[in-house]
């Protein structure tokens, strides 16, 4: 039986979208697993849906489609939706007019070290200033995402978040699994118009040597979901519990491509005793409709990192 085609991951350049006097053109890339046809859409703010025509080209983003946005267009949330055999997933950007909002421009970003052994976390800072009618000024009070995208692959995640301070300063930190590209990235707002820094490459280091697996459960208590599992690994010939390793939560929204697991700023340590409970864990978040969760492990210098089986959001 042929494999069920997958959507991974959407991309949009450039971002965010900015009208001006001229034409803006957009490129909307795709990665996808056993698609031999990838058909899509791109829905306006007003409802207006026009046809995508998507080619086939090399991967990590294995097709392409390509739509001009005029000076007239509608701002606001755009969407893409993209459909492979029975597979459907949407990615959502800002489209922005100048001249009516201040301009967020990246004064610097910068990672921490730029070599990263695997599993360690790395410190992404920078400022962030306001352009409007010639004037500049702190960026102020504004959030920042912090979004990583490994080697070879197509579409970015978010690891971080962040908020600038009254000099438009920020920090964040980030756990690295592999070497690739960070940004920082200033979402649209009803006074602000958007940026995407220029990316930062981090290197990972360091071999990983022995296996790790995450078993993994979630359940609704309340207004919560409830995580909870156990990290084993194989340091010899057989499997044992790891205990005060850092786990990390993701969560991917509903029609998303399956690639798009978010960091929600959730983490918490495996237990290391008793042996019994050694490398279990619990942590609690907010609880969402509709999605999928994940944990992740991002691994040492001797364990490789793991990633569980995503389960549905209860």
């Amino acid at each position: 039986m042929q494999p069920a085609p997958e959507i991974v991951a959407i991309e949009v350049t450039p971002q965010p979208v900015v009208l001006d006097t001229g034409e803006v053109a957009l490129r909307i890339e795709a990665s996808t697993v056993n698609a031999t046809r990838l058909r899509g859409r791109l829905l306006s703010p007003d409802g207006t849906s026009v046809p995508l025509d998507f080619t086939a080209q090399p991967p990590p983003c294995n097709w392409l489609a390509t739509h001009t946005l005029r000076p007239a267009d509608r701002e606001g949330t755009w969407r893409v939706e993209a459909r492979a055999g029975r597979a459907v997933a949407g990615y959502e950007f800002d489209v922005d007019r100048r001249g009516t909002k201040a301009e967020a421009r990246f004064e610097s970003f910068d990672a921490e070290p730029r070599q990263v052994p695997r599993g360690d976390l790395v410190r992404l800072l920078g400022r962030v200033e306001l352009v409007k009618n010639g004037a500049s000024g702190p960026g102020a009070r504004l959030p920042v995402e912090i979004t990583f995208q490994e080697q070879e692959t197509c579409g970015r995640r978010r690891f971080a978040e962040a908020v600038t301070d009254d000099l438009g300063r920020f920090s964040a930190q980030a756990p690295v699994m592999e070497s690739g590209e960070w940004r920082a990235e200033v979402r649209s707002g009803p006074e602000v118009i958007g940026v995407l820094s220029a990316p930062v490459f981090v290197e990972a280091t360091a071999e990983q040597k022995f296996a790790t697996r995450l078993d993994y459960e979630v359940l609704r208590a309340g207004g919560n979901t409830v995580h909870s599992g156990r990290l084993r690994g194989k340091p010899g010939s057989s499997w044992q519990g790891l205990g005060n390793q850092r786990i990390w939560v993701f969560y991917r929204k509903p029609g998303a491509p399956s690639g798009a697991f978010n960091s929600v700023n959730k983490s918490t340590l495996t237990r290391d005793s008793p042996i019994l409970s050694k490398g279990r864990f619990e942590v609690r978040t907010g609880s969402k409709n509709g999605g999928a969760w994940r944990v992740e492990y991002f691994g040492t210098n001797l364990a490789a990192g793991a990633v569980s089986a995503a389960r549905p959001a209860p």
